[in-house]
């Protein structure tokens, strides 16, 4: 038999329920995705019998539903590489045997075993490997070589694997994002699938009347992504499909034959959820779709509900000693100078008796005030008569903001809360800047720094983007240090290139601390052609490598700020 779900779900963080992308995070890290899947009739009688006296007598339908997982999970590092896999497998499946009126359905080879309609049916696990070929602020490509293991074997002859045979799939994968009122990421996906060869019901001994084959396939998604509500929510929609490119004595002629050719359309949508215990990234997803053309696997109705969560891999300094928390009788004859039940030589506050209260009610310490109740303590409450609202901005500080950023524009009609922005009647840009956007450690720019040829002098163009680096930071006191990077393309001397792009990203550097920003808070560094985001071999390419970046390298609880989040 075969392995019947046309659905490869990618798992990545940053992926759609079908899109695989070229994206990676720039830091590596783990990541782990359940998606629970319901398929209506992915198998019905008319996709292998093509004979309408014998499909009047037969079952309408071979698989009636599928109810499946996909459990995936990886590691992205190097900002370029994911390795990952996905384990699907089918736990409820429900169906029909054909009920033929002829003898035409006797099984021709050995390739025919028969088959069952129940479940559970196991999957192949897929493993893969991508790269990240070229990458920019607004567009990707990359490829991914991908190998199937054949934990489905068991479950070939009720359509979950596709035999004791390894399977390997080749995909490219492109995306470009535009800005069309919203930045809309159009993403392209192609690959090739090589499969074991299997059928049912001898497709070439029934002289084209009966059978079904599968064989190698060619592979094909085209989709568009849109971020809403600064990257909280993305809803997507894709159109995607295969057709077999194989023809032999076991599959038949594949290629774009209806019963081989199965595309489908899926809406989906997905959302960023707030920190909780310890999941601090985490999302949840669903999608919808149906088939637009008939073929084996594309479904009357597919549905599919997803969580998923990253965690950063990184080196962490060791955790600070635990106070011992050692309980002590009242009648214990150790030195207990405050008389809260606690020795003192482990009694971190020996003069100050322990209320028994968190955050550690057994370190010999009285909890520390905290009048407002926000759960900050006042010591490091900046507003301590006036409760943290807990907005997701600036919640560390203990002050209610109204307005972060300081923009005039409040909080709650604010798209851009913590980016200096203007007014604007599309609530989606409204309070949002023009030029920049603030993406985790980068300031990505929508227009860059201009220069006069040759020179390090900026053109008056460029002054409306940097005065928005400027509020951006002025906004934002917690952005403690930010380098100024400056890269040119490849035409000219290496040596002569490297020390324009020195002298370049200097003079903005300059420009921002003339323009009131902390000499301390800057730093600025050139690397000439060593860096390209694209080739070099085009116009298009040599522009877009001919930029300034702003990379953002210390962040942390900002200081002396008041209620509004900003330095006074």
């Amino acid at each position: 038999m075969f392995h019947l779900d046309r659905l490869e779900v990618p798992g990545a963080p940053d992926d759609g329920v079908v899109l695989f992308r070229p994206l990676a995070q720039d830091k590596p890290i783990f990541y782990a995705q359940l998606a629970l899947g319901y398929s209506a009739d992915p198998l019905r009688t008319s996709d292998f019998i093509r004979d309408p006296a014998t499909l009047a007598a037969s079952a309408s339908h071979i698989i009636v539903s599928q109810i499946s997982t996909y459990v995936s999970a990886g590691f992205e590092v190097l900002g370029r590489l994911t390795l990952g896999g996905t384990f699907p497998s089918a736990w409820i499946q429900s169906g029909n045997q054909p009920n033929p009126q002829s003898s035409m359905f006797s099984p021709g080879i050995a390739n025919n075993a028969s088959f069952s309609t129940t479940g559970p049916a196991v999957g192949d696990t897929r493993l893969d490997a991508r790269y990240i070929v070229l990458r920019s602020a607004t567009s990707g490509l990359g490829v991914q070589a991908s190998v199937f293991i054949p934990t489905g074997a068991g479950s070939a002859t009720n359509f979950g694997g596709d035999g004791p045979q390894l399977g390997a799939m080749l995909l490219a994968t492109a995306e470009q994002t535009v800005r069309i009122g919203l930045p809309i990421t159009f993403v392209e996906n192609i690959a090739v699938v090589f499969r074991h060869s299997n059928s049912v019901y001898d497709p070439v001994g029934h002289s084209g009347t009966a059978g079904f084959g599968v064989g190698d396939e060619m592979r094909v998604a085209v989709g568009a992504l849109a971020p809403l509500f600064q990257d909280r929510l993305r809803l997507g929609f894709t159109v995607w499909g295969q057709t077999g490119i194989k023809n032999d004595n076991i599959t038949g002629n594949t290629f774009l034959t209806s019963q081989n050719t199965p595309f489908e359309w899926t809406a989906e949508g997905r959302l960023k959820l707030p920190p909780v215990a310890f999941l601090e990234h985490w999302f949840i997803g669903a999608s919808f779709g149906t088939r637009l053309s008939d073929g084996y696997g594309a479904p009357d109705f597919r549905g599919l509900a997803l969580v998923g969560t990253s965690f950063p891999i990184e080196d962490k300094p060791p955790p600070s000693p635990v106070r011992s928390q050692v309980r002590v009788s009242l009648h214990d004859t150790m030195k207990d100078t405050d008389n809260d039940g606690i020795p003192d030589d482990v009694d971190a506050c020996p003069n100050e008796p322990e209320d028994h209260k968190d955050p550690d009610p057994m370190d010999g310490c009285p909890a520390p005030s905290d009048r407002d109740n926000d759960g900050i303590p006042d010591n490091v409450d900046k507003c301590p008569d006036q409760p943290e609202d807990k907005d997701g901005i600036d919640d560390a500080d203990g002050c209610p903001e109204d307005d972060a950023d300081n923009d005039g524009i409040p909080d709650t009609k604010d798209a851009c809360p913590k980016e200096p922005g203007q007014p604007d009647p599309d609530p989606t840009k409204n309070g949002c800047p023009k030029f920049i956007h603030l993406e985790g450690s980068t300031v990505r720019v929508l227009q860059q720094v201009h220069f006069e040829t040759g020179s390090a002098t900026i053109l008056p163009d460029s002054f409306p983007m940097l005065g928005e680096i400027v509020a951006l930071l002025k906004a934002n006191p917690d952005i403690r240090k930010m380098r100024i990077e400056g890269h040119t393309d490849n035409r000219g001397n290496a040596d002569m290139n490297l020390d324009l792009s020195k002298r370049r990203a200097a003079s903005v550097r300059q420009w921002l601390i003339d323009h009131g920003i902390e000499v301390n808070r800057l730093e600025s560094d050139g690397f000439g052609l060593t860096r390209p985001i694209a080739s070099n071999d085009s116009q298009e390419g040599r522009l877009l490598n001919r930029r300034v970046e702003f990379k953002i390298l210390e962040q942390g609880a900002e200081t002396g700020a008041g209620p509004g989040g900003t330095s006074p």
